[in-house]
């Protein structure tokens, strides 16, 4: 199906030309049936929904692990992508002076569940970025025999730089490190596989680029790493034999559930089943062509205002998000958020974020009111 017929499925569109995905996506009229489905069972319908909504669950996981190329035991739900990434530090096993690599281009997100273990004389070594690019090479000289693991962002919050998961998840793998990934600023909007980037872990919120809820998201756990994990908690729907109350063995389940330890955001996951097989129907790679198509036309239309792109101008590195700083950025912003026109400022920087369903007219409007504002600033 064409994109432009997806357009009636937001009704946002009837009101603001909306590129915050980076943010926060609007709902789609499909997530919202899903949702009053959900609540009009729990409210008017059987009530206890437990059999309907562990159905979906299951379905949601499917979706999930067809979204990354995984397989469904491999994914869990969690709340957000902090958890997961908790999930990841505290699961396991530390020694004095062993070291993790981050970069000091990260969302506090994909940090402080590491920097948390500074407690236990782990060390922190953040790759720095050179202009808003993150370096392979830079990266391969911070890696040392004492080098654990390595967590990076499939997508950069700030600019969109687009990490080379593949050459990244190689580089590793050769060295026998764990490689981890936020990739919450990526999934559902360009195509992430597990297995092409041999990633061992991800962490991502759903609330983004997966267009569903607040409060619901994945962690996918590679096999190998999965042996090695141990829950940091733990409950009662996480063990083999959940409901035969009194026996109180902590028989843990053989795959990724058993981090689910508890009853789950049901509500939030029907959501997240909704959108993200909205966006496989929809096709992450045809996604992607899109929106590096609108990213040209962002790009080259704010360079002729006299404003900066702030990454690289290959496109192999470009996402979803587009970043330019300029003189009066806050300004600009207020311009355009009265008229509608929905971005971000982010250190003082306009990040447009704009998804499948947005379409070109949408970037030139956008265009059109920066020439005005800019032309006005004369």
């Amino acid at each position: 199906m064409p994109f432009s017929n997806y357009r009636k499925l937001f009704p946002i569109t009837t009101q603001k030309i909306y590129l915050n995905h980076a943010a926060i996506s609007p709902l789609s009229t499909r997530v919202t049936d899903a949702i009053d489905w959900y609540l009009n069972e729990r409210s008017f319908g059987s009530v206890d929904v437990y059999k309907q909504v562990m159905d979906v669950r299951e379905s949601a996981r499917n979706n999930v692990a067809t979204l990354i190329n995984a397989r469904p035991e491999q994914i869990a739900f969690i709340g957000n992508t902090s958890e997961g990434l908790n999930w990841l530090a505290n699961g396991l096993e530390w020694k004095e002076g062993d070291q993790i690599i981050l970069t000091d281009y990260e969302f506090p997100s994909n940090v402080y569940p590491f920097k948390n273990l500074e407690r236990l004389g782990v060390e922190i070594v953040h790759v720095k970025n050179r202009d808003g690019l993150i370096l392979l090479e830079d990266i391969e000289a911070a890696i040392t025999d004492r080098t654990r693991l390595l967590s990076i962002s499939f997508v950069e919050f700030s600019n969109g730089f687009r990490n080379n998961l593949d050459i990244i998840g190689a580089l590793c793998r050769e060295n026998g490190i764990i490689f981890s990934v936020d990739s919450i600023q990526g999934a559902g909007a360009i195509p992430l596989d597990v297995e092409k980037s041999h990633i061992d872990f991800i962490s991502n919120g759903g609330h983004k680029w997966l267009m569903g809820t607040m409060g619901t998201g994945f962690m996918y756990v590679r096999k190998d790493l999965f042996d090695e994990l141990t829950p940091a908690f733990t409950g009662w729907l996480a063990v083999e034999d959940a409901w035969n109350f009194f026996d109180y063995k902590l028989d843990l389940l053989p795959d990724s559930r058993r981090f689910e330890y508890g009853t789950a955001n049901f509500l939030g996951i029907t959501a997240l089943n909704t959108s993200v097989g909205l966006l496989l129907e929809a096709g992450i790679p045809h996604i992607e062509k899109h929106l590096l198509k609108l990213g040209l036309e962002l790009i080259s239309g704010f360079e002729e205002y006299g404003c900066s792109f702030l990454s690289t101008h290959d496109p192999k590195y470009w996402s979803g998000i587009y970043s330019f700083a300029g003189p009066n950025m806050e300004d600009l912003f207020e311009h355009l958020m009265k008229k509608d026109i929905i971005c971000s400022l982010r250190n003082g920087n306009l990040r447009i974020a704009p998804h499948f369903y947005n379409n070109m007219d949408e970037i030139r409007e956008l265009l059109d009111e920066v020439g005005k504002w800019k032309k006005n600033k004369k």
